[in-house]
């Protein structure tokens, strides 16, 4: 039976590629004023009406999460630019979370994650139904699992195991004392366990063959099961390191998992029996491991609180009306002419409608609020390179290209304006130069979890015969379960190059 508190056990070493840590329990409770603040740390920008003492625990935990990822990994720690580090929306509850996510599933949506150059996004809750087993830590720390396994993936990885590890660190816990622990047991998937809902045979698992809803049930169930096993059962230790190894080496999951793992009935009933306990391994890295970070909160004015509405469906690019949006967003700038957040609101807002003039305008003028603010930069040079793509006269690409390159003298490690310096480019029909390229692929070094950018940096290292560059950044596309069609492509080009895709 699934246990719903694990048994701690101190002194456990999780082996390198185990070591992945998700976002921290909110604990964020309803303010009495609905006014924004903004909480800057490290790796982290948080966006919250909460009070600024909550505001700052949260973001402690958050950061405290990313120190144990980088103390279990052996990881650096460089400095992160101000446009690549994690923005966090901590909004009012469900609904609100419902109102600001894109696509189809909407519904009960716990809270999400958007990879992407320009800034990673996430939007969660302060509040969830109380009867729901999944709360928005859970869902947060199972996408921020994703986020740095695929910042850090150089060789292949089942599915079985992508979900399995997002799954296991889903219920990490930072406690109050700043250890943090790893080994919860998922008891937001107990009903499958329990009811049966959804089971898959373990050669079915390791394969991939998933053929629907029920099997992607368990598919997260199970993968969680099998990675906490092969990650806290004695017996097994090593094993799933050498499973790694030989898949790598080009063998098809079950043919790894039968020479690293051993008879897979033998496995099927161990799983068995290890559901069966009472308790689960846990394990506790100690608080005297990790250093206070440097958290700074900001109390925003009544233009950032009047354009915050906008600017997060901008961010998170949920489907809407683009002039509305612009309509709004000129009110709100008109009424609050000294505001840095409505004014770089305004300027994504107008171009997101296509007036390129007016978000050039609106850019000018959250530069002469923040003439260091690389944002703002980046938002003239958008501007003027999709004037340049339109033949707008008297506007050229080397206008936009000078722009993005003051973006990235203020921030060198933000991708977005290498990104764009490259595109400039792209855009003028001329081949994109050796420091545009290095450009390139050194945004995709410095966000690696934008799938169409890590694409984008393969084809270049293919066109310029770097077939060993190519894979590498091929590798975590074709083995995203959530890729699509980027994966796709990216399988058929890893096939193409003698990779190592669609082996399962």
């Amino acid at each position: 039976m699934l246990a719903f508190r694990a048994e701690r056990f101190l002194g456990v070493v999780l082996r390198k590629i185990l070591s992945l840590i998700g976002f921290a329990a909110l604990g964020l409770a309803s303010p009495a004023e609905a006014i924004w603040h903004r909480a800057s740390s490290p790796h982290f920008v948080i966006y919250s009406e909460e009070n600024p003492a909550k505001l700052q625990a949260f973001a402690a935990k958050l950061e405290r999460f990313d120190a144990a990822v980088r103390l279990s990994r052996g990881m650096k720690d460089p400095p992160v630019g101000d446009g690549n580090r994690l923005t966090v929306f901590v909004v009012k509850d469900v609904k609100a979370v419902e109102r600001l996510k894109r696509g189809p599933d909407t519904g009960n949506a716990f809270g999400f994650y958007l990879p992407r150059a320009s800034g990673a996004v996430a939007v969660v809750p302060r509040a969830t139904p109380m009867r729901s087993d999944l709360q928005p830590d859970v869902v947060f720390q199972h996408e921020y699992a994703h986020h740095l396994m695929f910042a850090d993936m150089s060789t292949p990885i089942p599915a079985w195991l992508v979900e399995g590890f997002a799954e296991f660190y889903s219920t990490a816990n930072v406690e109050a004392d700043g250890s943090v622990g790893l080994g919860e047991a998922a008891t937001h998937r107990k009903g499958t366990f329990q009811r049966n809902i959804a089971t898959l045979p373990l050669s079915s698992l390791l394969s991939g063959d998933i053929r629907g809803g029920l099997d992607r049930l368990a598919l997260y169930a199970q993968g969680w099961l099998l990675t906490h096993y092969l990650t806290f059962e004695p017996k097994r230790r090593g094993q799933l390191e050498t499973y790694l190894q030989e898949f790598a080496k080009g063998r098809s999951s079950i043919s790894a998992a039968q020479m690293a793992l051993g008879n897979l009935r033998d496995l099927e009933q161990d799983l068995k029996e290890y559901l069966r306990k009472e308790k689960f391994p846990y394990l506790t890295l100690p608080a005297e491991r990790f250093k206070q970070a440097n958290i700074e909160i900001t109390t925003l004015g009544p233009g950032a609180d009047a354009a915050m509405p906008i600017y997060m469906r901008l961010q998170t690019r949920v489907e809407g009306s683009p002039a509305e949006d612009a309509a709004q967003a000129r009110s709100v700038a008109a009424a609050y002419p000294s505001d840095f957040l409505a004014a770089i609101t305004l300027a994504e807002a107008e171009w997101v409608a296509r007036n390129y003039k007016a978000a050039e305008a609106a850019a000018d003028k959250a530069i002469a609020l923040n003439p260091k603010s690389s944002e703002a930069h980046i938002w003239k040079g958008r501007a003027l390179l999709s004037q340049a793509e339109a033949d707008t006269g008297g506007v050229t690409f080397a206008n936009a290209r000078g722009w993005f390159n003051r973006a990235n003298r203020l921030d060198p490690e933000n991708p977005e304006p290498l990104l764009y310096f490259y595109r400039t480019f792209q855009g003028s029909g001329g081949r994109p130069t050796a420091n545009a390229i290095a450009a390139l692929h050194y945004a995709a070094e410095l966000a690696p979890q934008d799938l169409a950018l890590r694409m984008q940096s393969a084809r270049q290292y293919m066109a310029d015969g770097k077939q060993a560059e190519a894979r590498r950044m091929l590798t975590a596309v074709a083995f995203n379960p959530h890729g699509g069609r980027l994966s796709e492509e990216a399988q058929l080009l890893l096939q193409r190059i003698g990779g190592a895709a669609g082996r399962n």
